[in-house]
């Protein structure tokens, strides 16, 4: 018999509660899975953890009650009852005509095996439709509205007995109805030691995939719940099945490996964690080497590309971003903190290591200033290529629904084969730099996904797959306090300068940031997720715009050198000059620097290249950049001169 302890999963516990007090359960969730519990061997007299699918537990579980008939249904296989003598019960009762003898022979069969619940009496595979429900309703009807055999009655993919819970056909519509009456009209058997409520037992994804007016308001309903495996439930498995692993030995499992199994495969089933075993036979790695498991199961890799990120790599880290990165002292600090901290895999609150992302940053700040820039160094020093960076623009996730196109379409909807833009990237990349650009814009619903990935590292997509992100870096950004919207005149207006010192900068932004999350979206639950983490980057100084416009300048040089082979020399008057036309489009930071360099310098060169014949081989040198005024048809122009 399954036993009652402290220690029972809580669904089973809450399910014996209410079985006695109601005659329509309904039990949702993982329900697809396996489901574990304690059972007392009577013929051994010890006690142990099994799982069973839910059928299997059900028969055990209410054969154990004490119900003399317990008819499982489902579509496929129709009403199926674990003893002959069960089902001559059951037909017996429909009729009318209740046998002693039979009640006697069902008492009598199903204590033969109490270790298990018999096989089903399957009946023979019916060609064509699925089995109709609605006869048999009719009949268990009968049966439940009985005084004298307790009665239980299963129905398992409950969910696939309608098409849509909000456009029932009529032949939906009587099914359920008829259910409803049958368990309003069912009967409590009392005998002198004992008594059974007569029940309907429903199995279904979702409470709401069946009719809501089976379960809204009425006194004689319940819901129970089933809930994916708790850390406790995945210590317990691995205790219980700790031998099954590859060259596991016949001792129990250390405690630190039983909090870093429970850790480690947070958010699996009992089919995936026995999945890890047969994992860990055909591949021949043992349960000592955890990590390396699991990363096989969830990435389908043999290698974390952590452990291959080396200390030498490292230790070159401040020096590769600050050749790419100028005048953010502050952001480069808190880059290098969390690169280290990722390459750890620390994580407060935890002994172990946390299942959510290896780091989290939110840059904020004007436009221009190196935020994108960043974020392509860290995927380019991490993992060897800046194509390591999946960047998402949200502002093309800002309409309702918006969040199906990051995880996929329902089933049934159209791009639904396609999958979800979010979820097939890690899939494919589970080691990767995630950037959401300007996250201000995305539609509220989509903070929903981003709690539960801070949270879990994981969501489920529309097909449903578990992807997981726990192996990313995850980085957020936002132009919010830069500029505001004027209520009067429509127009945008600055809230931060280059004139101000950085620290004003910084605190109306993170101001602006606050209000945001906290007053327009009312979400302060998300600003909570993202901590400390954030990094307000300063606007681009005059000190800084030289050293941008010298490296755009170098790369120019070498890129006419090697693509081109043509020798290309500036004189000091050309660095000057657009030093001065650099300083005066700092408002765009350094992508205006960018532009500035594109159209003061490189557009004439070209032409001026084009136009004297200058080929491969030969040396440049640029004399002088021309300013001809704005209200020139061609505003800038180069004199050039051959060396």
């Amino acid at each position: 018999m399954i036993l009652m302890t402290a220690e029972t999963p809580r669904w089973i516990r809450e399910l014996d509660r209410f079985i006695h007090l109601k005659s329509l359960l309904f039990v949702h969730g993982n329900v697809l899975d396996l489901v574990s519990y304690p059972v007392h061997a009577s013929g051994s007299g010890r006690d142990y953890w099994t799982e069973s699918n839910l059928n299997q537990f059900f028969q055990r579980y209410l054969i154990g009650l004490g119900y003399e008939v317990v008819g499982i249904f489902d579509p496929v296989d129709g009403l199926e009852f674990a003893t002959p003598p069960m089902q001559k019960l059951y037909d017996e009762l429909r009729h009318g005509r209740p046998s002693e003898d039979t009640a006697v022979q069902v008492r009598h069969s199903t204590q033969q095996a109490p270790e298990a619940p018999a096989s089903p009496l399957r009946r023979p595979p019916q060609p064509g439709a699925l089995t109709d429900p609605e006869p048999l309703v009719q009949d268990m009807a009968r049966v439940v509205s009985n005084r004298t055999v307790p009665c239980a009655f299963v129905f398992n993919f409950a969910s696939r007995l309608l098409t849509s819970p909000e456009h029932l056909s009529q032949r939906e519509q009587t099914l359920f109805t008829r259910t409803l009456k049958a368990s309003q009209d069912s009967r409590e058997v009392v005998r002198t030691d004992q008594s059974w409520n007569n029940v309907f037992i429903f199995i279904c994804d979702k409470l709401n995939d069946l009719p809501v007016f089976l379960y809204l308001n009425n006194p004689r309903a319940r819901a129970v719940h089933l809930d994916k495996p708790d850390s406790l439930d995945r210590a317990r498995f691995l205790q219980a099945n700790y031998s099954s692993f590859f060259s596991a030995s016949d001792e129990p499992p250390s405690q630190e490996l039983s909090d870093n199994f429970s850790s480690l495969t947070e958010g699996f089933s009992y089919h995936e964690m026995l999945s890890l075993i047969g994992l860990s036979r055909r591949e021949s790695l043992p349960i000592q080497q955890l990590r390396q498991l699991c990363d096989r199961f969830k990435y389908g890799i043999s290698e974390s590309e952590w452990d291959k990120l080396s200390a030498a790599r490292l230790s070159k880290a401040e020096s590769f971003i600050r050749a790419r990165i100028k005048g953010q002292e502050t952001a480069i600090q808190r880059v290098l903190e969390i690169i280290k901290r990722a390459k750890l895999g620390l994580a407060a609150g935890t002994q172990r290591r946390s299942q959510r992302p290896r780091g989290v940053l939110f840059f904020a700040g004007p436009t221009g200033v190196g935020k994108t820039e960043l974020a392509k160094a860290m995927a380019e020093l991490l993992f060897g290529q800046e194509e390591r960076l999946v960047r998402f623009d949200m502002s093309e996730f800002s309409t309702p629904h918006a969040d199906q196109k990051l995880l996929g379409a329902p089933p049934g909807y159209v791009g639904y084969e396609a999958g979800g833009k979010l979820t097939n990237a890690m899939k494919q990349q589970p080691f990767s730099v995630l950037l959401f650009d300007e996250i201000e814009k995305a539609h509220p619903s989509i903070f929903d996904k981003f709690l539960q990935i801070l949270d879990d590292g994981r969501l489920t997509d529309s097909q449903g797959d578990t992807v997981y992100f726990s192996e990313a870096i995850i980085i957020f950004t936002s132009n919010l306090g830069a500029v505001s919207l004027d209520a009067e005149t429509g127009k945008r207006q600055a809230l931060v300068t280059a004139e101000m010192p950085y620290t004003q900068v910084k605190e109306t932004m993170l101001e602006a940031i606050r209000d945001h999350f906290n007053y327009q979206l009312g979400r302060p639950e998300i600003l909570n997720r993202f901590g400390e983490n954030f990094v307000v980057f300063d606007f681009i100084r005059p000190p800084v715009a030289e050293q941008i416009l010298d490296r755009l300048l170098a790369q120019l040089i070498a890129a006419i050198g090697e693509q081109q082979k043509i020798t290309l020399k500036l004189q000091k008057n050309v660095r000057e000059t657009l030093i001065k036309l650099a300083q005066a489009h700092l408002q765009h930071g350094g992508r205006g620097i960018r532009n500035l360099v594109d159209a003061a310098l490189i557009n004439p060169l070209a032409t001026a290249l084009f136009d004297n014949g200058v080929q491969a081989g030969q040396s440049v040198r640029i004399k002088q950049v021309i300013d001809e005024g704005e209200e020139q048809t061609r505003r800038f122009s180069v004199e050039i001169e051959l060396l």
